[in-house]
């Protein structure tokens, strides 16, 4: 049956059937359709939901029925969501990534030969033949170590 040859019965009992939920996956498609194609259905369909809308339950507080709405709603797959984005941590801010970044660095000093080039001269070995105390030999070399930066 074509969609231009349906009698205003026909469309009634089709619309209701719509509006309602009551029609077959075959009606709702051919009822979309013509509700496209044809100005009497769209009319139709608008006298139906507005019959509709006065046959609806007035809402008295709407803050109060959005809030129980809500309320109803799941939130385990929300909550899920957020935990999983809270506690995962981006890629630049494990520590892995640190140590990598650390060792190559080093590796790039070490082959460039800057690590050579920060100590001009010999350093000087602790001499255990002395009679002063490690932490002043140690003192020794590191001012002597300073200054040699400074120059």
């Amino acid at each position: 049956m074509e969609m231009n040859h349906y009698s205003m019965e026909d469309k009634k009992r089709l619309a209701q059937n719509y509006v309602d939920g009551s029609c077959t996956t075959e009606q709702e498609q051919t009822w979309e359709s013509l509700l496209l194609e044809d100005t009497e259905a769209m009319e139709l369909h608008i006298q139906l939901l507005s019959s509709m809308e006065l046959r609806m339950p007035q809402i008295g507080d709407s803050k109060k029925f959005t809030d129980d709405v809500m309320k109803m709603l799941p939130t385990d797959l929300y909550e899920k969501e957020i935990s999983y984005i809270a506690n995962r941590r981006r890629w630049f801010e494990h520590p892995i990534f640190h140590y990598a970044v650390a060792a190559c660095l080093t590796l790039v000093f070490l082959t460039t030969g800057l690590f050579d080039k920060l100590v001009t001269s010999e350093l000087d070995v602790i001499d255990h033949s002395q009679n002063t105390s490690y932490s002043d030999q140690m003192m020794d070399i590191t001012v002597t170590w300073l200054d040699q930066l400074k120059r």
